[in-house]
């Protein structure tokens, strides 16, 4: 997946990679995060990755490599951001680098975009079930409160009942699933595009797309341009057979990205599943 995916400096990207200029006028996503987060950034390590010379001291790493380690590089902490996996990523997400956020299977964007938008105790998450459990379980872990928009009428009626919920509560953060785990739905780009649009001001739209390389339908990727609340969630664990490796990633405003990025755990993903990846 990686071939080809470094370009030269100055070279015109392919027009499919391209990130669109932002509209102006938008509401920055950045003022949907919490705020008593907003000055914490994790611990950073400020090292290239594995392959970088010299001994690092305050990484406390072993000298010696593991009698099972054939390779000899699983001594070393891994790349605290991995290039080649980001360009990769952006590669087959259709965007930019600065977009991607590699994550511990999508199960850790789900929890991170929890912990960066909503309050305990304060904020709500707004779910439509039949759907994945792991957005409710995240929810309660991080005690956000919890609304469920049950299910019926069309793709218009559903988006509507989802915009007056997430007004009568204090909701951040709206996980939808295209296709739906279980059901296999696809919300229409033109639903989520207008839903993303009537919430800016109030609340992130997280579109969870484990399941699109089965749909043959655009990616919500396309809506990003003009949409900086929407996040799309995807995953090499369905169509591309690696669930064990937990490859994970979310695509979003470079700002947003950047801001998550600082509360997402170092390494986030070990040297040998970014190199299946």
């Amino acid at each position: 997946m990686r071939h080809g995916a470094r370009q030269r400096r100055g070279a015109r990207s392919a027009p499919a990679r391209r990130r669109l200029a932002p509209r102006r006028g938008r509401v920055s996503a950045l003022a949907l995060l919490r705020s008593d987060l907003a000055a914490l950034r994790g611990s950073r390590p400020d090292r290239p990755g594995p392959d970088a010379p010299g001994v690092w001291l305050d990484a406390n790493e072993s000298p010696w490599a593991s009698a099972a380690d054939r390779r000899g590089t699983l001594r070393r902490y891994p790349a605290d951001d991995d290039q080649r996996l980001r360009a990769a990523l952006a590669t087959l997400s259709k965007a930019a680098a600065d977009q991607i956020l590699p994550t511990r299977g999508s199960n850790e964007a789900i929890d991170l975009l929890v912990r960066a938008a909503c309050r305990p105790g304060g904020d709500a998450v707004l779910v439509a079930p039949p759907t994945f459990g792991m957005y409710a379980f995240c929810a309660r872990l991080h005690g956000a409160g919890l609304v469920e928009v049950p299910p019926g009428g069309g793709d218009d009626d559903r988006s509507a009942a989802i915009e007056a919920a997430a007004r009568r509560a204090p909701v951040r953060l709206v996980f939808l699933g295209s296709p739906g785990n279980p059901g296999g739905e696809l919300i229409p780009l033109a639903v989520l595009d207008a839903l993303a649009a009537r919430l800016a001001d109030r609340a992130l739209v997280a579109v969870d797309e484990a399941y699109i390389e089965f749909a043959g339908s655009a990616s919500a990727v396309t809506l990003l341009a003009a949409r900086s609340n929407l996040v799309v969630l995807r995953t090499l664990s369905k169509a591309h057979a690696l669930a064990a490796a937990r490859v994970g990633w979310l695509v979003a405003e470079p700002a947003l990205v950047a801001a998550l990025r600082g509360l997402q755990q170092p390494y986030p993903l070990p040297e040998p599943c970014a190199a299946l990846a």
